[in-house]
């Protein structure tokens, strides 16, 4: 079962996109630059929701969307394995800080 929501089996496309607790991530997230139409659907692949959003994003906008998918990709990843085992978890919006703090990082501003 998904280590993330407990409500389906765990795959890759499922604990990354379509699990309810990723949706809320992903909604916050794409929420917050003004992209929550862009937001996952349970019956999406993340390659192809990534690739399909890519081509939309403007030219210059595009290394910026990559890195946001790859970080929040990684962030539930490891957030999974927090879980299963830390025992440790983070609620959606914890989750959303800690990947912002860690985008303002990477750009080389302080959190």
């Amino acid at each position: 079962m998904c280590a993330l929501c407990d409500q389906e089996d765990e795959t890759t496309d499922y604990l990354l996109l379509a699990c309810v607790y990723s949706r809320e991530v992903w909604h916050r997230l794409l929420n917050s630059v003004r992209l929550q139409t862009w937001a996952p659907q349970p019956q999406d692949s993340l390659l192809e929701w990534w690739q399909l959003h890519r081509s939309q994003a403007p030219t210059g906008l595009r290394k910026c969307f990559d890195s946001m998918v790859m970080l929040t990709a990684w962030s539930l990843w490891k957030e999974r394995n927090r879980r299963v085992f830390d025992g440790a978890l983070r609620l959606p919006h914890q989750l959303c800080q800690f990947i912002v703090d860690e985008a303002k990082i990477g750009a080389g501003f302080a959190p």
